[in-house]
């Protein structure tokens, strides 16, 4: 469960940066309303106030994301803890929410000039091809 907990706490606070953002805010206040209703609203306002933390201006938002992960998984590991039967409904709203590596498409163009060498790798799987260009000698066809 520690690992389901910790896998639904980073989709969550991915989540609070993307489009995605209202829905996954719903699902979450949803499956959390096991817990009773006096604690719905403040589960609102602490989403509300972290998605606006993630969202905010500043480059620390990767440090925001980092810092907001683990209060999320206590919170959801207490949840399954306390209702061991959410587990498929949060599964669900990982599988949703979670973007599949294989569907994400990386891209990138790098050009070196003038004798120049260029590399560049990104994304798991990646792969680099080398170009080289060499002007042609004087003389040869």
């Amino acid at each position: 469960m520690t690992v389901l907990a910790m896998t639904g706490a980073t989709t969550v606070v991915a989540a609070m940066a993307t489009s995605a953002w209202e829905g996954t805010r719903e699902r979450v206040i949803e499956l959390f309303r096991r817990r009773g209703d006096e604690r719905s609203t403040a589960l609102q306002a602490q989403l509300d106030g972290d998605a606006e933390l993630v969202t905010g201006e500043g480059d620390d938002t990767d440090a925001v994301r980092e810092d907001l992960v683990r209060p999320w998984a206590r919170r959801i590991g207490a949840l399954l803890r306390e209702h061991p039967e959410a587990a498929d409904e949060l599964r669900a709203l990982i599988e949703e929410v979670s973007v599949p590596p294989a569907a994400q498409e990386w891209s990138q163009h790098i050009t070196a000039h003038a004798g120049g060498a260029a590399f560049g790798a990104q994304g798991p799987g990646s792969s680099v091809h080398v170009h080289h260009h060499r002007p042609a000698a004087e003389g040869a066809p």
